[in-house]
């Protein structure tokens, strides 16, 4: 005797639906929804009665989600592709909630679409985690690239990942040109290699900083002198597991002290010449009056 296939009854829906954490609805093909689970009426507060229909559960969203989950619900239900997006829903309280709403179109035999199956899935705790976590990285950002030096990171093999938007403003280049150690391109060729022998060293040998004073080409050619910094950030074990380092520039510092060495040096020459006119004139005096 042949197995029955075991198919799942309404009943065995229904006790799906009631026990799973989300939020349940189905519709029909058109969209109109025809069944919510208890946590749906419990969250929202509205009955099964107060629920149906096409629109309703459009007015329970936050303003500024409503016309984008509107969009994509009504190009799944023309194209039965899956439904998914990200909106705040309204608790019966009145306040919002982040929820991952998802859906898929059940078929009949023939492929035609004949309900769709849906849920809402809490998502606050992370979004809200998202959104700190984004939000940090827009602070990063916005301090790394109003800050008035070149910075960048590296990973503790001294592989440079990451520069701020000044380096490029500066350079001219991309990030795909410069990462790695691909900064020798902008570097004078007749200091390169001394510079990468030094930060290799500092990287090898797990030095607490690395400095070095060195010119960088600009995007027009010119060449400016930095000082570069950098230090090492190291895990709770103590292992180094990226350099970050910024890049000054010192170019009118550096003029403006070559200028004072000049006008030392030729200070010093002065006098140098001036105490020779000196000692000649006493020497000219002492020989005159013992004549």
């Amino acid at each position: 005797m042949a197995s029955a296939t075991l198919r799942p009854t309404p009943a065995d829906f229904s006790f799906l639906a009631e026990l799973i954490p989300q939020l349940v609805w189905t519709t029909d093909p058109s969209g109109y929804h025809t069944y919510f689970n208890q946590r749906w009426i419990d969250y929202t507060g509205y009955t099964l009665e107060d629920s149906v229909g096409d629109e309703m559960w459009n007015n329970l969203l936050y303003s500024d989600d409503r016309q984008r989950a509107s969009k994509r619900w009504q190009h799944s239900l023309e194209t039965g592709e899956f439904y998914e997006i990200e909106y705040r829903f309204k608790s019966k309280e009145g306040d919002y909630r982040w929820f991952l709403g998802q859906a898929l179109p059940v078929h009949d035999e023939a492929g035609r679409i004949t309900k769709w199956f849906g849920t809402c899935t809490d998502i606050h705790d992370q979004k809200m985690q998202e959104l700190a976590l984004r939000k940090r990285e827009q602070d990063f950002t916005t301090l790394a690239d109003t800050i008035p030096q070149l910075a960048w990171m590296a990973d503790e093999a001294g592989s440079i990942f990451w520069y701020n938007q000044r380096w490029f403003d500066f350079t001219g280049t991309t990030l795909e040109q410069m990462q790695g150690w691909n900064w020798q391109k902008v570097h004078h060729p007749e200091q390169v290699e001394r510079v990468t022998a030094g930060f290799r060293k500092a990287v090898t040998e797990g030095h607490d900083a690395w400095e070095d004073t060195f010119p960088l080409r600009r995007h027009d050619g010119e060449y400016r002198w930095f000082l570069s910094r950098a230090q090492p950030i190291r895990n709770e074990a103590g292992h180094i597991v990226r350099w970050c380092g910024t890049n000054t520039d010192v170019t009118d510092q550096k003029e403006l002290q070559e200028q004072l060495e000049r006008a030392y040096s030729d200070l010093e020459a002065k006098i140098m010449f001036r105490t020779l006119d000196l000692e000649r004139e006493l020497q000219q005096l002492r020989q005159e009056k013992g004549n």
